[in-house]
């Protein structure tokens, strides 16, 4: 069956609640609970200065091209894609979101919270490819929509609206961006949007930080979703508005260094690793997560889609468990039938920085990702297909198979959009990579 027979497929829009991460109430916070429970509001707003001074706050951006090794924005983009982004302000009340329908071409566009939880979506999977009327609004909004438009409500002021749409080759981008020009945005109400007063320069900076996290709990009300664990943290200066004494400042300074490093290592711990690959803990990027899995998702991975509509698997070593580096060279062998996915798989390059951030890799053929939509890509007799990975070009006819790499540290992730149960349940493995 062709992929777009199977995206016909349809959904339900949800919000979540939940208590983040577990911890005993009769007992103060950590100093490390404060930071992973801070950390996904810190990333959130780094990235949303940058969509508040262009397209501007309450305007839609599109960006008609896909990702390369110049993206930068947000951690290890994919490269399937293009994109429209929204940062939105509901202080003054809700904000319309109309979305064309479509039911043959993958397409979702999602709504993130301060904290980075995906609380609504549309699209092929979450509506069935509808699209229609709808009004984003905050959790101090009280009045009544038209007929005819859902409302889906967020528990913070600040909101991250991000479509993908897909995108089949290069000759298709024109299609991809008439569809993506469809999806527009209006404030309902004449208030004007709050701009964000505290600037992020580096996680590194432990009074930035703090200054950044506090600034962003002070503009939603402290009462739904994670908004409402605030006050477990008073006593580190973490809170709505508040300003660190001395003390709690030199104490972060000091525990920075340390909460950086350990929430690298979380984000390379995933649910279990078979073959060198790391599966996904469920959660990601749900309300149900816990806060280090929500933290270790916003630095290496901001903006995950839920498991029922994305998953993603993470390779740094090959099957031998030994570290990927551009200095060898490897196989991917995909199995004859591919990954089991509804909507379409890629297999996507990436350097790995010191920051724990990974960005697409520069390539004398500009390939960054193959998948079940690269052309040229030569089977074998039984239908299996090799990709060589590595960072010269492979001789001969190899070369039609080539995904270059970086030359020192790298990542490879697998996504799968809509996977089939056998993906989710963890039945299907994914092959490991092989040193040739």
């Amino acid at each position: 069956m062709k992929r777009r027979d199977l995206l016909l497929g349809a959904g339900a829009l949800s919000l979540t609640a939940c208590t983040g991460l577990a911890r005993e109430t009769s007992r103060p916070a950590t100093i490390e609970e404060a930071f992973l429970y801070a950390f996904p509001l810190y990333e959130f707003t780094r990235t949303a200065l940058g969509r508040a001074a262009a397209p501007g706050l309450n305007r839609i951006g599109h960006r008609a091209s896909l990702a390369d090794h110049t993206s930068r924005a947000i951690t290890a983009p994919n490269n399937d894609t293009v994109y429209s982004s929204a940062q939105l302000e509901l202080s003054g009340g809700p904000v319309e979101v109309i979305s064309p329908g479509e039911r043959t071409r993958y397409f979702n566009i999602s709504f993130m919270d301060a904290f980075t939880d995906n609380f609504a979506a549309i699209g092929t999977g979450p509506s069935g490819g509808e699209g229609g009327r709808y009004w984003i609004a905050g959790p101090d909004w009280r009045g009544e929509a038209p007929a005819g438009v859902k409302v889906l409500t967020s528990s913070t002021h600040d909101v991250w609206m991000l479509g993908r749409i897909l995108v089949e080759g290069p000759e298709d981008l024109a299609a991809a961006a008439a569809l993506q020009r469809q999806i527009t945005i209006r404030p309902v109400t004449d208030a004007a949007p709050r701009p964000y007063e505290v600037k992020a320069t580096r996680a590194e900076d432990a009074d930035n930080f703090l200054a950044v996290v506090n600034a962003a709990l002070a503009r939603s009300p402290a009462r739904a979703g994670h908004m409402a664990r605030a006050g477990a943290f008073g006593a580190f200066g973490l809170g709505p508005g508040l300003t660190p004494s001395a003390a709690q400042s030199a104490l972060w300074a000091s525990y920075m260094p340390e909460g950086l490093s350990r929430l690298r290592d979380s984000f390379r711990q995933r649910e279990r690793v078979v073959a060198g690959w790391g599966y996904q803990e469920p959660g990601v990027g749900e309300a149900a997560a816990s806060d280090r899995l929500r933290s270790a998702t916003a630095l290496g991975g901001l903006a995950a889609l839920p498991e029922a509509e994305a998953m993603y698997f993470q390779a740094s070593e090959d099957k031998t468990g030994a570290p990927l580096s551009g200095e060898r060279r490897y196989v991917w062998r995909v199995p004859p039938g591919g990954v089991p996915a509804k909507a379409f798989w890629s297999l996507t390059m990436y350097q790995a920085e010191a920051d724990g951030r990974f960005f697409l890799v520069e390539n004398p053929i500009r390939r960054f990702s193959v998948g079940d939509r690269t052309p040229g890509l030569r089977p074998n007799a039984d239908g299996s297909i090799d990709i060589y990975l590595q960072a010269d070009r492979p001789e001969g006819d190899k070369a039609a198979n080539w995904l270059p790499s970086p030359s020192g540290p790298m990542r490879l992730s697998l996504r799968a959009y809509l996977p089939e149960d056998v993906l989710r349940a963890r039945r299907w493995r994914v092959p490991g990579i092989e040193q040739i």
